[in-house]
C-alpha cells in the first residue's frame, strides 16, 4: 500500500520546489505582460496599424509556460502557471480585465496537452506547443469579443501570433534552459533537445545559446528604449497637457472646465475588447483644443497615453463631433469616442498634441 502510494505521488502530485518554481515563473511572466504589451503598442506603431503587428510578441506570454511544464517536467505545470499569470495580470490593473485570466489558462492548458507525451520535451515539440498556444489567443479574444473581423485578417494575425510562439515560447525557452543548465541555477528535468533518443549536438547547442543571447540583448534594448524614449510618467491626478499646433499650450483638468461638461452614450466595439454600452460624462475635445486655440494650419490631433500608445484623430473630425470627449477615469483620462474603432479610445491620456 505504501509503495503504491509513493508512486501515485511520484506521478500526480507537485514538490514544493516545483510550487515554488511555477509561481515565481507566473509571477515575473504577470508582472512583465504589461512591458510585452508596450512593446507590442511600438510595433503596431511602427507598421501603421492599430493593432494586429503586436501579435509577434505574443510569444513572450506563453514562454513562461513553455518554461514552467519544461522544468518542472509535469503535466499540469503549464496550466497552472496560466491561471496564476493571468491572475496577477488581472491584480496589476490589465486593461483586458478577467477575461485575460481565461485567456492564459486556455494557453497553458494547450501547452500541457501538447506536450503530454513528453516527460523530455524536445525543441521541435515546445516550438510547436508555444506556437498553437500564442495563435490561441486570438481565436480566444474574438470569440469573447467578436467585432466583425474578417476571417483574413484574423488568420493574419493568428500566423504572427504562431510564429511568435514557436521562436519565443519554444526556440528562446530552449535557450534559456541552455543558460540554465549551464549555469546550474536550477538543475532543469531535461536539457532540451536531449533524454533518451535525443541526444543534443554540441555545435548546435552552441548555436542556440549565441541566438538566445542575442534576442535576450534585443529585449533588454528594447526595454531600455521604451522606458526612455516612450514612457512617460502618469500626470500626478487627472490631467493632461495640450500642446502643438496652438496659440496658448497649457495643462488641461477637469476641474476648470466643470460648466462644459456633457453626458453621452457610448458602445465601445474593438478588435479585442468591447464594452457594452453606457453613460460617460466628460469635456468635449473641441472645447478643450478652442481653449488652446487652434492653428488654422493644423489638420489632426494625436492622443498620447503615458504608456505611449497613440490614436489619431483627424482634426476636422474632432471639431464637428462634438460627442469625442474627455472623461475623467480614477486618477487618469481617457477618450471616449462615440462611433469611432476601440483603438480611438485612448486610456492613460497624458498629451494631445495638434499638428
Amino acid at each position: 500500500m505504501e509503495k503504491r502510494f509513493s508512486k501515485r505521488r511520484r506521478g500526480y502530485y507537485f514538490s514544493t520546489r516545483d510550487l515554488v518554481l511555477i509561481a515565481a515563473v507566473s509571477a515575473a511572466g504577470g508582472v512583465l505582460s504589461t512591458y510585452v504589451g508596450y512593446l507590442g503598442n511600438l510595433l503596431n506603431s511602427a507598421f501603421g496599424v492599430p493593432f494586429g503587428a503586436g501579435q509577434f510578441m505574443a510569444g513572450l506570454h506563453v514562454f513562461w509556460f513553455v518554461l514552467a511544464r519544461a522544468i518542472v517536467g509535469r503535466t499540469g505545470a503549464g496550466a497552472l502557471a496560466g491561471v496564476l499569470k493571468g491572475l496577477v495580470e488581472l491584480f496589476a490593473g490589465s486593461t483586458h480585465g478577467l477575461p485575460v485570466v481565461f485567456v492564459s489558462a486556455v494557453e497553458g492548458v494547450l501547452v500541457d496537452l501538447l506536450l503530454l507525451t513528453f516527460t523530455r520535451p524536445p525543441v521541435a515539440a515546445m516550438c510547436l506547443a508555444g506556437a498553437i498556444a500564442s495563435a490561441s489567443n486570438v481565436v480566444v479574444f474574438q470569440v469573447l469579443y467578436f467585432s466583425g473581423v474578417s476571417w483574413g485578417y484574423m488568420g493574419l494575425m493568428a500566423l504572427f501570433a504562431a510564429v511568435s510562439g514557436a521562436v519565443f515560447g519554444g526556440y528562446f525557452t530552449a535557450g534559456v534552459l541552455d543558460v540554465v543548465d549551464a549555469a546550474g541555477l536550477l538543475r532543469p528535468v531535461h536539457a532540451p533537445g536531449s533524454g533518451p533518443g535525443h541526444p543534443a549536438r554540441p555545435g548546435r547547442r552552441v548555436a542556440r545559446l549565441a541566438v538566445t543571447c542575442v534576442m535576450a540583448a534585443a529585449l533588454v534594448g528594447g526595454a531600455v528604449y521604451y522606458y526612455t524614449q516612450v514612457f512617460e510618467l502618469p500626470p500626478s491626478g487627472p490631467m493632461c497637457r495640450i500642446e502643438g499646433r496652438v496659440a496658448q499650450a497649457y495643462e488641461y483638468a477637469p476641474n476648470r472646465f466643470r460648466d462644459e461638461v456633457v453626458t453621452v452614450r457610448a458602445e465601445l466595439v474593438g478588435q479585442v475588447t468591447h464594452v457594452p454600452e453606457a453613460d460617460y460624462s466628460g469635456v468635449p475635445l473641441a472645447a478643450i483644443l478652442e481653449r488652446a486655440g487652434v492653428d488654422p494650419s493644423a489638420s489632426s490631433v494625436r492622443i498620447i497615453a503615458s504608456d505611449g500608445y497613440e490614436g489619431i484623430f483627424g482634426l476636422q473630425d474632432v471639431m464637428e463631433h462634438r460627442d469625442v470627449i474627455l472623461c475623467q477615469d480614477q486618477e487618469t483620462l481617457r477618450v471616449v469616442a462615440p462611433g469611432f474603432e476601440g483603438a480611438f479610445w485612448v486610456r492613460m491620456v497624458s498629451r494631445i498634441r495638434v499638428e
